[in-house]
């Protein structure tokens, strides 16, 4: 193989390998670059224009000091003022955590909201029931949620069966509940109009607003907060919205 060859070789490997590791390892983080144009707190940069701040937890963030959580929150220039956490995944996991979680973010006065991991391989029905016997959602507590990150067999049998979850939970309480899924996950999966009728929470990071033409309510706009209390990184989220709006996703009866 002549000389030219080897070195035409070895820039076409180089440069794969450096676009690979531009889109792998450093584009996910240059957000951090970016000058920060919202409030500079919980270790990140806030997006700006929104008025409830809140965070998602699961068994994951270990033991919470909801004192701390509270004071460190109260004195903050955008105050927590909702708390999502695990409840439970797929017919019979339940978080470890959440019992003791919900009852002592209540006792804080945070606004609080369970959500269910979604397991595509199980009965939708049985998942539906696993939830409701174990969130004890009460009056004045966020709407349920549904996080569906797992596609199963396929986008159609996800959709109908995801379906049948979200009805059964909508029977037992009456309202709608929230779906969370990725920006990429909603626009594959879960593209289908039956969805549209459905509150949605969207996690897309290191952008300055979500980059999706679906409506959405709820954002989750990093993985890598941090907040006094809490041990582990936390998710945080904005609601876009009304004080007004916010209250219709609360439970009222």
């Amino acid at each position: 193989m002549p000389d030219w060859m080897h070195w035409l070789i070895t820039i076409v490997l180089i440069s794969i390998i450096s676009v690979c590791a531009y889109y792998l390892y450093l584009r996910p983080y240059l957000y951090r670059l970016r000058p920060c144009k919202g409030t500079k707190e919980y270790g990140v940069c806030l997006p700006s224009g929104f008025l409830y701040y809140g965070i998602d937890i699961s068994h994951h963030q270990g033991q919470i000091d909801w004192n701390k959580v509270a004071q460190s929150s109260a004195i903050s220039e955008q105050p927590v003022k909702f708390i999502i956490m695990k409840a439970t995944e797929g017919s019979s996991f339940t978080d470890t955590s959440y019992a003791e979680n919900i009852r002592q973010a209540r006792a804080a006065g945070f606004v609080c909201g369970a959500y269910h991991f979604y397991d595509p391989w199980t009965s939708p029905d049985k998942q539906a029931e696993h939830f409701i016997a174990t969130a004890h959602l009460e009056k004045g507590d966020l709407l349920p949620v549904v996080d569906v990150e797992r596609t199963g067999r396929s986008s159609g049998d996800l959709q109908r069966e995801l379906l049948i979850f979200l009805k059964a939970i909508e029977a037992h309480y009456g309202v709608k509940p929230i779906i969370y899924a990725s920006t990429k996950f909603r626009k594959r999966h879960l593209s289908n109009s039956a969805f549209d009728d459905y509150p949605f929470w969207v996690a897309h990071y290191y952008v300055v607003r979500p980059e999706t033409a679906k409506p959405w309510l709820f954002w989750q706009f990093t993985d890598h907060a941090s907040l006094d209390g809490i041990r582990e990184y936390i998710d945080f989220n904005v609601f876009k919205g009304s004080e007004a709006e916010f209250t219709k996703l609360r439970i009222e009866n």
